[in-house]
């Protein structure tokens, strides 16, 4: 007698999007340094903590279809009026 194989759950939506549509042509021209796929606000911040402002990424969101731009800002000026 042989288990029954269960199926992984179903990809949320974000990432079936990604998935299905965006993958192919990424693996294609090849994966930008830029482009870090689907990883957290937290691991982009933390990521980016160390770099130069002005630096940026991209990842797929975890809150919506689509992608999310992470950006260093540079410091704010202490002598703002």
């Amino acid at each position: 007698m042989t288990e029954a194989r269960k199926l992984p759950p179903p990809l949320p939506p974000r990432l079936d999007w990604f998935v299905h549509t965006q993958v192919g042509p990424l693996a294609q021209c090849g994966i930008p340094e830029w482009f870090h796929g689907s990883i957290s606000r937290e691991a982009a911040e933390n990521l980016l903590e160390s770099q130069p402002p002005g630096t940026f990424l991209i990842r797929v969101s975890h809150s919506h279809v689509g992608y999310t731009l992470s950006y260093k800002d540079p410091p704010a000026s202490a002598s703002a009026s």
